[in-house]
């Protein structure tokens, strides 16, 4: 029943209430018939709101279970990629600890390991979906609340962990590319001469050997924990899209 029809009740309860010619005992009772005809037009409103409410929210929150899905899918391709890259920097760092003071070093591997003492990588996340479910406040529209912490856990904790060690790294990894810099010697065809006089100096060794423990030990983990929460996450909403 509209507003109208609730406004139309009400005034026609006043005006039983004021008609001449009725007894008290007759007005009570077709007030009475107004009053349960108001009440049950209010509950009626009030129950096809919240219906419409839970609709769209539903609506809501499978458009954005579908565009989140999307954006899990790329974050683990360069939690993936970022992963491979710290891998292949510890195998540089096993071959240059492993390396004896003048020992003739394979020309193709330090091309192939030196890089990652210069280079760097960076998650990229795609959060800008998640951003905006929250800054908008609807975290109401996902119903499965355990679904919910997790992504919020994802976001939060595990992406901002990433990128902290990633920055992390990125400041460790400047000092020894300072070291290298500082005390390289470049023969005429432009490649380092002295490679093995300063992956034996004992600053070099300290610094690559504190890259290793770092990797190791923290930022290989949380990229594993990434992937696996993403793609728990993922089969959590493939669940909820059925």
């Amino acid at each position: 029943m509209s507003e109208n029809e609730i406004v139309k009740h009400s005034k026609k309860a006043i005006s039983i209430i004021k008609s001449p010619g009725k007894g008290f005992k007759q007005k009570l009772g077709e007030i009475f018939i107004e009053i349960i005809i108001i009440v049950i037009a209010v509950n009626v409103s009030i129950w096809f709101n919240n219906w419409s409410e839970k609709q769209h929210d539903k609506k809501e929150e499978k458009e954005f279970f579908i565009g989140l899905k999307q954006d899990l899918l790329s974050d683990i391709e360069n939690m993936t990629n970022s992963k491979e890259y710290y891998e292949n920097t510890m195998r540089g760092i096993r071959y240059f600890l492993k390396a004896k003071e003048g020992e003739n070093l394979s020309q193709d591997s330090i091309n192939s390991y030196s890089d990652a003492f210069f280079g760097s990588t960076d998650l990229d996340p795609h959060i800008g979906r998640y951003e905006g479910l929250k800054s908008s406040g609807k975290f109401k529209i996902i119903e499965n609340r355990e679904l919910l912490n997790d992504i919020i856990d994802f976001h939060e904790s595990v992406i901002q962990r990433i990128q902290d060690l990633n920055e992390k790294y990125y400041r460790h990894n400047e000092k020894i590319a300072t070291l290298i810099s500082l005390n390289a010697e470049l023969a005429k065809n432009g490649q380092v001469s002295n490679v093995s006089a300063i992956i034996n100096r004992s600053d070099f060794r300290i610094l690559i050997g504190t890259s290793w423990g770092l990797i190791a030990n923290n930022i290989v983990p949380v990229h594993k924990t990434g992937i696996k929460m993403c793609n728990e996450i993922i089969a959590e909403i493939d669940k909820e899209l059925k």
